[in-house]
């Protein structure tokens, strides 16, 4: 019995990880203006699209759905510190409960996500669009998981996005969605 969708090639698999870190490399260099200070990115590394062994510790998250030539997830996920220190790097001592927190967290990964996109659309000579972004503020991890499952993504790419000094990690997340078989 031939499997519902071919296995994807090492080469393809090699090709979205460039992909993934010609835009992670984009999205660092925006993240560090936003937040005015050295913001880096590290090797996008493939990952199944869910693991069930994957300790939680990604709590806040704002997904993006793509569409176009390439569809799936962009997510920018960060834990419930390093949530807080950006909002205070980008407001000052803004109350984490005033919805302006929730308005600049959502432009924070639209930022970052459009400029992850914009790079794999260039790189690709494709169109891609984003939806509108949907903010996660608690059971990030659990949640991105879910609509991993939900769009039938095939592989996760994920890179880490850091200041050299520790005070800040955040993780990018690519989940292109699993290719429709071909209908002859």
């Amino acid at each position: 019995m031939t499997p519902p969708f071919p296995p994807r090639s090492h080469s393809e698999i090699e090709r979205l990880c460039a992909l993934a870190s010609v835009g992670a490399s984009l999205a660092s260099r925006a993240f560090s203006r936003l937040l005015e200070g050295t913001v880096v990115s590290g090797v996008p590394r493939v990952c199944a699209p869910v693991d069930p062994t994957e300790p939680a510790q990604w709590c806040t998250g704002i997904v993006f759905e793509a569409e176009g030539d390439l569809t799936g997830l962009v997510a920018i996920v960060m834990s419930e510190p390093d949530r807080d220190l950006a909002v205070k790097m980008m407001m000052g001592d803004a109350d984490p409960h005033d919805p302006i927190v929730e308005s600049a967290l959502r432009e924070l990964g639209n930022i970052i996500a459009s400029q992850t996109v914009s790079a794999i659309a260039d790189s690709m000579d494709a169109t891609i669009m984003l939806s509108i972004p949907t903010l996660v503020m608690h059971d990030a991890d659990v949640v991105l998981s879910s609509l991993i499952i939900q769009r039938g993504a095939w592989v996760r790419i994920e890179t880490d996005l850091y200041r050299p000094d520790g005070a800040l990690n955040a993780l990018l997340v690519f989940a292109p969605d699993r290719p429709k078989p071909d209908p002859f």
